[in-house]
């Protein structure tokens, strides 16, 4: 049988996804009170029904679903499959929710922790940086102020030296 987290991938790849942007709010109730029941009562560990809605709902549908997971339950979702579960299934779904409804966040905390530590991660911190450029950095940097007290700008500078330094640089852009 194929571990949980591959299902989720396989998911999020081939599943059709709803384009419509319009929003059901009687959908994201129900859909946020079944969310709650997989992940806060563990009650698919496996996380059947979480695929199913974060891999065919449209990017608005998930928002006013968790949305109202935070309004009925009071905590975002992310919080509770954190809190409620610590398995590789429930880390890839966290990723898998922030890269459907708040990009920033992730690649945020991708670009920290490509150069945290001992070196840097040059191949993830490029790769966040080029893909982002042109489609949300100006959110990633907000977010990463917002998050590590610190900008995206000192961190490339205070951990990358010379051209490189230089091209990351002109793709983050002024902070």
């Amino acid at each position: 049988m194929d571990p949980p987290w591959r299902r989720l991938l396989v998911s999020l790849v081939r599943s059709y996804r709803c384009a419509e942007e319009s929003v059901d709010m009687d959908v994201a109730k129900l859909e946020a009170a079944q969310l709650a029941e997989a992940v806060r009562r563990k009650k698919q560990p496996h996380g059947g029904e979480v695929v199913r809605i974060v891999s065919t709902r449209s990017k608005s549908q998930l928002a006013a679903t968790f949305r109202c997971y935070k309004e009925q339950h009071g905590s975002d979702i992310e919080e509770d499959m954190k809190q409620y579960s610590s398995s590789q299934f429930a880390r890839m779904l966290k990723i898998a929710v922030w890269c459907l409804t708040s990009p920033e966040k992730h690649y945020a905390e991708v670009i920290r922790y490509s150069i945290l530590g001992l070196g840097t991660d040059e191949d993830t911190l490029t790769r966040a940086i080029v893909s982002r450029a042109d489609i949300d950095m100006e959110k990633i940097k907000q977010e990463y102020r917002v998050r590590f007290k610190t900008t995206v700008t000192d961190d490339v500078v205070g951990d990358t030296s010379r051209y490189y330094m230089d091209i990351l640089l002109a793709l983050v852009g002024k902070e």
